[in-house]
C-alpha cells in the first residue's frame, strides 16, 4: 500500500526533488488549476484546467465570458495560479446560474476537462459504472439480495462478478459444532 500511495503522490515528490519545496494540502489544486464548483441545483462539477490554453478558451466560451482574460489576474497560467482564490470566486458566481447537467453539456461541447461530482446514490446510475459492472449482487442469507462493489482485480481481461454475502450471526453454528470446516474421512 505504501508503494502505491507513494506513486500516487508522484507530483509532490517531483516538486520536492526538483525545487526543494514541500507542497501544502492546497498546492496540487492550485498548480494543476483544479476547481470544484457548486451549480444552481446544489450539485457539483469538477474542472481540471491544466495548462493548455484551449481548455481556458473553451471554459470562457462555455461560460459566455470571453473577456475573462482581460483581467490581469487571469490573463496567464501563472496569474491564475497566483490568484486562485479570486478565480474560484469568479467561477463560482458563474456556475451558480446553471444546473450540473447544463454545465457538463456546455463543457463537453467545448472540450473542457470536467466531471460531475456524484454523491454515492448517483454513482450506480453512471453509464461508465454500469458498463464496467462495478456493482454486483448475491443472495442474502436474510432473504433478498446483497449488493456491493465488485473487486477491481481482473485476470485475463475477465472481471470477477461473483460475491458472497456476509453471514448473519449464528449462520454457521451447526457447521462449527460438527467440526467445520469438514475434515476428510480417515
Amino acid at each position: 500500500m505504501i508503494e502505491a500511495m507513494t506513486h500516487f503522490n508522484l507530483d509532490s515528490f517531483t516538486h520536492l526533488f526538483t525545487i526543494g519545496q514541500v507542497v501544502d494540502p492546497f498546492s496540487r489544486a492550485r498548480v494543476s488549476q483544479s476547481y470544484v464548483l457548486e451549480c444552481s441545483d446544489g450539485k457539483w462539477v469538477a474542472l481540471h484546467m491544466s495548462s493548455p490554453p484551449k481548455f481556458w478558451e473553451g471554459l470562457a466560451k462555455a461560460m459566455e465570458k470571453p473577456d475573462i482574460f482581460d483581467d490581469p489576474r487571469f490573463a496567464t497560467r501563472e496569474a491564475r495560479t497566483d490568484n486562485q482564490e479570486a478565480m474560484i470566486e469568479v467561477l463560482q458566481a458563474v456556475f451558480k446560474h446553471r444546473t450540473r447537467t447544463e454545465w457538463c453539456n456546455r463543457l463537453l461541447a467545448e472540450d473542457v476537462p470536467h466531471a460531475p461530482m456524484y454523491n454515492s446514490a448517483e454513482v450506480p446510475e453512471d453509464p461508465q459504472i454500469k458498463h464496467l459492472q462495478m456493482f454486483v449482487e448475491a443472495p442474502s442469507p436474510r432473504g433478498g439480495t446483497f449488493k456491493t462493489v465488485r473487486s477491481p482485480v481482473t485476470f485475463d481481461h475477465e472481471r470477477s462478478l461473483t460475491v458472497t454475502a456476509p453471514p448473519v450471526l449464528g449462520q454457521h453454528n451447526e457447521e462449527f459444532k460438527n467440526g467445520w470446516p469438514a475434515r476428510p474421512a480417515q
